[in-house]
């Protein structure tokens, strides 16, 4: 391992940890009425959380696990057009970024099959999962709380959470009655650099044993803007190395750079009822999400039509060059979704909850090729959890759990890139947790069985073998693989002082292959690569350890953590620097690798002043990759530093916000380097004191102010694909 870390991790943390001391020495007392109306939580309402992803129900401080749950104000700053960028300025986390509508979370470094994106508790059972470019079927909006479980959570959610899980908890299945019968929010939003329009509500309502839910989205946004050139590496260097020339042309077209096919629409919405006992409650949900977007930077190759697209998002970005690259690429995306649930207290002795829930998912991504459609990707999951929460053993309560996942993929079209399959998973798991004082200890296990069955391979020459020969084997019929992963966990919290403690957690993990690892074979043009799978892959095993200190005092708040992970049969993506059918071939290969990282967050309440509540932060995260053959592991994020100011007064409320991502230099073979970039956020809200029964905010977002050419090193389309340029959102949310 390249001792990389330690020195500009030990320089970042230390001036950090003395700017806290320094405001500790300085700040004055602030009022309970102020901290209550911070636009982030206090520490004692951090307390108050409960984090839903684990079946015990434990507040954050009780997790030796490292967590964090934005909920409220905290998460409506977040809010973006999709999971991974809602979560990216989160200490350890960054975004496997598609374009506006595609944003999969990136947890240190681990991302894809690693990482699990659940809606409330049950797997989102979309297909993002396979690839990059594929959508998480979920709408930040309509959440009311999102959790984030860095670190192998495999006991709970099995081999799709090696990495962490990611929880949207959208509460469509209603757990209570309103107290007033009615509970609703609403908000509606335009911005400056997409010409997004969107608007977005749900209702909770209900009498006696009955509680009912509805919510809807609709989101519409063009192209959007960018600083400069959507390419990062243009093939004509010299055009971009005369830097006096490129100004001259700036000042000349002064045009704002636009990012073709970047267009994004979308809309959805589900529907829920419940009936609620004094034990038992049982309820149903519907969810119905669809979505249309573009793929920056892709395009169809092998036709040899001169068609003119049609697409409405293309009429305002024509090719300035008049070269005919292809048809570009567009994804429709259909997603419907069945939840049912069944929760009782005290169900029978020994017990005190079961709770059953069965979800069934249908989504469909399909690709086109400019009008013409080109691979159809179907996946149809049943997803069945029961878990039971024992009555106290002593000094022990726990939980027992059994899960069950069917899969049912195809892909049809002549680009299919991965066989029809089949996956059944049955896992049995069981955690425990006590208390012995100033000491809380944690253990799990979970046994899994994976049956992987791939209906007829497209075709399966070993990647090794010469180009010539590959892809002239055709075998037929099933080809089915096996796996029994298994997971073992250790935790233990020591409560130091009342206002901080130390969190340990050691764990081994296993992780059985994807179908795309084992099976891929052929051109995804919406990825502009050639795939290859595997067939022989084994189960990956990663051994976890994590050390953490969290403090909670009632003016500085915050955590440090420390951890490594020691993966053997690290199954990764290889660019072998080849081409085949005219795109990059890569291949699914796998070795030992380890990972090193560390996050540091702090928060400091200043205080009131006559010009308000102030309050501090700071963020540090960084995570180092490496291959046993010393190469680094492909597609990991920056290291990154930033800090910030919340500022509250009266019915107004601001937030500034700076992150510094350092250049992206350690790189996998063939992987091109990122450059570095400052973000820079900023937010006012204001609080209309007109309406007595309902709470109206008026809000202005800036987005990277600094119009920063911000790449994504997470992202296959980093080079082609910048994230979007200085952008302004205005809108108006209502609660009522």
């Amino acid at each position: 391992m390249k001792n990389r870390f330690f020195p500009r991790a030990a320089l970042a943390g230390a001036c950090l940890v003395a700017a806290g001391n320094a405001f500790a020495d300085e700040a004055q007392q602030a009022s309970d009425d102020d901290h209550n109306h911070s636009p982030h939580h206090s520490h004692d309402e951090i307390e108050e959380v409960v984090v839903r992803a684990t079946p015990l129900r434990r507040s954050l401080d009780e997790l030796s696990q490292s967590a964090t749950v934005l909920s409220g104000e905290a998460l409506y700053r977040e809010l973006s057009n999709n999971i991974g960028d809602t979560l990216t300025r989160q200490a350890g986390m960054a975004n496997a970024s598609f374009g506006q509508n595609v944003g999969r979370p990136v947890i240190r470094g681990l991302q894809g099959q690693r990482v699990g994106v659940l809606s409330n508790n049950m797997s989102a059972s979309d297909a993002s999962a396979v690839s990059q470019d594929h959508a998480v079927a979920v709408e930040p909006f309509l959440a009311d709380q999102i959790e984030i479980l860095r670190g192998p959570s495999t006991l709970l959610y099995g081999s799709g959470a090696i990495g962490g899980v990611v929880n949207i908890v959208s509460h469509t299945i209603p757990e209570e009655v309103p107290e007033d019968g009615f509970d609703a929010r609403a908000m509606a939003q335009i911005d400056s650099a997409a010409d997004q329009k969107f608007a977005a509500g749900r209702i909770d309502f209900g009498t006696g044993n009955f509680a009912f839910h509805a919510d809807g989205f609709y989101r519409r946004t063009d192209d959007y803007e960018i600083p400069g050139a959507a390419e990062l590496y243009p093939e004509d260097e010299d055009d971009h190395d005369d830097h006096e020339e490129h100004e001259e042309h700036e000042d000349e077209e002064a045009p704002s750079g636009i990012l073709e096919n970047s267009f994004l629409d979308n809309e959805g919405g589900s529907l829920g009822a419940s009936w609620i006992g004094d034990r038992w409650r049982a309820g149903l949900s519907w969810t119905d999400y669809n979505s249309d977007y573009g793929i920056p930077g892709a395009h169809h190759h092998h036709q040899e039509e001169e068609g003119e697209h049609e697409d409405e998002h293309e009429d305002e970005h024509e090719d300035e060059h008049g070269e005919d690259e292809g048809e570009l690429v567009t994804v429709g995306l259909e997603s419907t979704r069945w939840d049912a649930e069944v929760v009782g207290t005290n169900p029978f002795g020994g017990f005190e909850q079961l709770s059953f829930r069965f979800v069934n998912t249908d989504y469909t991504h399909t690709e086109f090729e400019g009008d013409e459609v080109g691979t159809v990707f179907d996946s149809e999951t049943d997803d069945v959890r029961l878990e039971l929460r024992h009555n106290p053993w002593s000094r022990w309560s726990g939980a027992f759990g059994l899960q069950y996942t069917d899969v049912d993929f195809d892909a049809v079209g002549e680009e299919a890139y991965v066989p029809a399959s089949n996956s059944e998973t049955g896992a049995l798991f069981w955690v425990e947790s006590a208390d012995f004082g100033d000491w809380q200890l944690d253990l799990g296990l979970r046994y899994e069985d994976v049956d992987v069955t791939a209906l007829e391979l497209l075709s399966h020459a070993h990647h090794e073998e010469p180009e010539e020969e590959r892809g002239d084997e055709h075998e037929e019929g099933p080809v089915n693989r096996g796996f029994t992963p298994f997971s073992v966990s250790v935790g233990a919290i020591w409560h130091i002082t009342g206002d901080g403690h130390l969190s340990f957690n050691l764990s081994r993990a296993e992780r059985a292959p994807t179908t795309s690892e084992l099976f891929a074979f052929g051109p995804h043009v919406a990825s502009q690569t050639f795939e290859v799978g595997d067939a022989s892959i084994e189960e990956e095993s990663n051994l976890h350890g994590e050390i953490a200190y969290r403090m909670h005092g009632e003016r500085l708040s915050g955590s440090v953590v420390i951890y490594a992970d020691r993966f053997d049969d690290f199954i990764y993506q290889v660019d072998t620097g080849e081409e085949e059918d005219g795109l990059p071939l890569r291949f699914w290969s796998q070795q030992d690798a380890d990972f090193i990282g560390a996050e540091l967050e702090l928060r400091y309440d200043i205080g009131h002043f006559n010009s308000g509540h102030w309050w501090v932060f700071g963020l540090f995260d960084y995570v180092d990759g490496e291959l046993d053959d010393g190469h680094d592991v492909p597609l990991m994020p920056p290291m990154r530093i930033g800090g910030g100011v919340d500022w509250h007064l009266d019915s107004w409320q601001a937030n500034l916000t700076w992150i510094h991502a350092d250049d992206h230099t350690d790189v996998a073979e063939y992987e091109t380097p990122t450059p570095g970039y400052d973000l820079l956020n900023a937010e006012l809200s204001w609080r209309m004191p007109i309406f007595e029964r309902s709470d109206w905010d008026l809000f202005l977002k800036g987005h990277n102010l600094l119009d920063e050419d911000i790449r994504n090193s997470t992202s296959y389309l980093k080079d082609q694909a910048p994230q979007i340029g200085r952008n302004f959102v205005f809108g108006v949310r209502a609660a009522f």
